[in-house]
């Protein structure tokens, strides 16, 4: 299994929009991709940080998912609800 954590500090005025439209729009999407295994979102209310998780079965179809179209507008929106350039970083899942 394989991992995509974002790191990210939310705008104040739309961090809660921001934690909404990760549920409603990014899971769903996620949720299309072979492969995909699941996902996360975390959010700190009191300094506006999210960490997003997706779980993917294979290195694979992390790659893939994040080279689709469709998943693509959609995270490209939710940078609309960023204070700032998230970070990526990549994990195998060993637990």
């Amino acid at each position: 299994m394989y991992a995509r954590i974002v790191r990210a500090s939310l705008t104040a005025e739309t961090d809660e929009e921001a934690v909404t439209y990760f549920q409603d729009t990014i899971l769903p999407a996620l949720k299309q991709h072979a492969g995909f295994a699941s996902g996360y979102c975390f959010y700190a209310p009191a300094d506006h940080h999210a960490l997003m998780v997706s779980v993917w079965e294979s290195e694979e179809a992390r790659h893939s998912a994040e080279t689709s179209g469709l998943l693509g507008q959609a995270v490209s929106h939710l940078g609309n609800y960023f204070n700032g350039k998230p970070t990526v970083d990549y994990y195998q899942v060993t637990v």
